[in-house]
């Protein structure tokens, strides 16, 4: 007999009944080969004083084997491993034998192996991150009492059914009205796909856009994840400088009279990382050479709210004539990124194509929290926050350069940068980023190594140190802390 002592252990404080504990181990000891076809199970009265269970329990985790085709009764002689069941083969993986991917048992094709996972700051104390917003300010309660109400009304129920694709047509009507009052930007709804951030946008207009083998054009310094985004598409990237007036739009013209490019990806405002701004002139040269050569631009604009020393350009999307700009933007990167909605624009045929995609990897969004910021929207209340939060980030990025200035002169250099929620921060070179990174995490402070904003052009010792979502307490102290570390 085998040892069911040992291999029939059960959790008298798990929810989980003792009798279905029972079938489950059996099952478990069926399909590991353990036991094979027409084996005999002990009877009843012997496993219930082997495991330290009631006869009756044991019963019923027989029958419950029985019922669902795994064992069977014969008559005078007892329960047995149903007989028509496949013979198994014997396996007893170690953890790590499980874990391996040495031991592959089906073969596909692992396009993220050298990927990193995103920080996830929901485990992180005080960090200097790579510019989010203050969560502590967002207007969450506002926004959960109008997402209640909304539950609550008789309309409200409907919400909880599946939804159009393209998202809630409430929020896409306050989007365009918002935009329209604050960008310049004249589009209906129809023009509008909500997504669960611009990164979702950015995906689903890579994959619309780029076939293996066409060409995109992308900064030498970029957003990673916009570049992982492409190449996952199957595009080359074709990078050309970003100085401080933004991508060099001159050396895009160069590259357009020897290569076919699909299309441009630009972050105008606050480009990601190095924090500066497109100028007028680039916007203007960039729209008529998409309209020469028929290429798409890209406008990630994904924090245009908030621009500190003068009024904001406006966006590509404002000023394009020619439709040749998809326009990406983000709510909750402004207000709180766990809160995924962010807005895809476009021609009317590319954002219903945009919709279809979209339904392939997530049916929809959430209705009724799509409908709650809608409200929020309309009745001043994103606003508000807007200008509270764009009165404080400045307050936060003067102070956080003050320090800088200050007590870290002789080690990193840096812009004030006009706008956005970081540092773009060079290092003196004498510095290991990842020492100092690491260093600092012992001493309670999470703060990156740079590697995210790293390419296979752009090498450089800088990185971006987020200022918003620090109060000033917590500024002088993490500051504090990093200064010790550099010595």
């Amino acid at each position: 007999m085998l040892p069911y002592k040992s291999l029939i252990q059960v959790d008298r404080k798990s929810s989980v009944t003792l009798y279905i504990q029972v079938c489950n181990r059996f099952i478990s000891l069926i399909t590991n080969g353990t036991l094979r076809p027409a084996d005999p199970l002990p009877s009843s009265r012997i496993l219930a004083k082997l495991i330290g269970i009631n006869r009756h329990t044991v019963r019923l985790a027989y029958d419950e084997l029985i019922s669902q085709g795994w064992a069977e009764s014969i008559e005078r002689k007892g329960i047995f491993v149903l007989s028509r069941l496949p013979e198994l083969p014997k396996t007893k993986l170690s953890a790590t034998e499980k874990d391996s991917t040495s031991k592959e048992s089906f073969i596909w094709t692992n396009r993220f192996e050298n990927a990193l996972p995103g920080e996830n700051f929901q485990k992180i104390g005080l960090a200097i991150d790579d510019g989010l917003p203050d969560v502590r300010l967002a207007p969450v309660d506002l926004l959960m009492r109008e997402y209640r109400s909304i539950s609550r009304k008789f309309y409200g129920k409907n919400f909880l059914k599946y939804g159009g694709s393209q998202g809630s047509e409430h929020l896409r009507l306050s989007i365009a009205n918002y935009l329209s009052n604050s960008r310049g930007l004249t589009v209906s709804a129809e023009n509008i796909l909500i997504t669960k951030g611009s990164q979702m946008g950015i995906y689903l207009a890579a994959q619309l856009l780029l076939n293996p083998g066409y060409n995109i054009v992308v900064g030498i310094s970029n957003y990673g994840s916009a570049d992982d985004a492409f190449r996952y598409a199957g595009a080359n990237l074709t990078r050309v400088p970003v100085d401080e007036n933004g991508m060099d739009v001159d050396s895009l013209e160069e590259v357009l009279h020897h290569k076919k490019i699909k299309a441009v990806y630009i972050i105008p405002h606050h480009h990601c990382p190095t924090t500066v701004t497109m100028s007028m002139e680039r916007r203007l040269k960039l729209l008529d050479l998409a309209r020469e050569y028929r290429f798409a631009i890209i406008e990630d604009d994904y924090d245009f709210d908030f621009h500190y020393d003068n009024k904001p350009y406006l966006p590509l999307a404002s000023i394009d004539h020619n439709q040749n700009v998809i326009y990406i933007g983000s709510i909750t990167k402004t207000f709180a990124p766990a809160l995924r909605i962010g807005f895809l624009i476009g021609p009317k045929a590319f954002v219903r194509a945009a919709s279809s995609l979209r339904q392939l990897i997530d049916r929809q969004g959430d209705t009724l929290l799509e409908e709650a910021f809608a409200v929020m929207f309309d009745n001043g209340e994103m606003e508000r926050h807007f200008r509270k939060s764009l009165k404080i980030y400045k307050q936060r990025r003067n102070l956080f350069c003050q320090i800088l200035k200050t007590d870290f002169s002789d080690k990193i250099e840096f812009k004030i940068p006009e706008g956005g929620l970081a540092i773009w921060s060079n290092f003196d070179d004498k510095i290991d980023l990842n020492k100092m990174s690491s260093d600092a995490s012992k001493k309670g402070l999470f703060i990156g190594n740079g590697s995210f904003s790293r390419n296979e052009t752009f090498v450089i010792n800088a990185l971006r140190m987020g200022f918003a979502s620090l109060e000033e307490k917590e500024m002088v102290k993490a500051l504090g802390i990093l200064k010790k570390v550099l010595g």
